[in-house]
């Protein structure tokens, strides 16, 4: 298990459309954040990426805290409106 591994999961998903459906998908209904990276750490294993839910909570964290700039117009007409980027409810379909 590896932050490593967590990290080359999230870039695979932001290359891949229908990988980032599936994630959608994976995660939906997913308010918990625990819950969530349970969910993603065996979406990730089934994709042949180990990684524990406490990595994948900090990688979160990490993008997070990366993102924590200027947002661009759509994330900031979202936010505005009270919307949710992704519908599922859970943060970690925002990677």
């Amino acid at each position: 298990m590896s932050l490593a591994a967590c990290t080359e999961f999230l870039d695979k998903i932001n290359s891949d459309a229908a990988l980032q459906q599936e994630t959608t998908s994976v995660l939906e209904g997913k308010e918990e954040i625990e819950e969530a990276a349970n969910a993603f750490v065996l979406f990730g294993a089934k994709h042949g990426y180990e990684f524990s839910a406490a990595e994948a909570i900090q990688k979160y964290q990490e993008v997070m805290n990366q993102a924590e700039g200027e947002l661009d117009d759509e994330v900031l007409e979202q936010v505005a409106g009270g919307r949710r980027s992704s519908g599922t409810g859970c943060c970690f379909a925002s990677f």
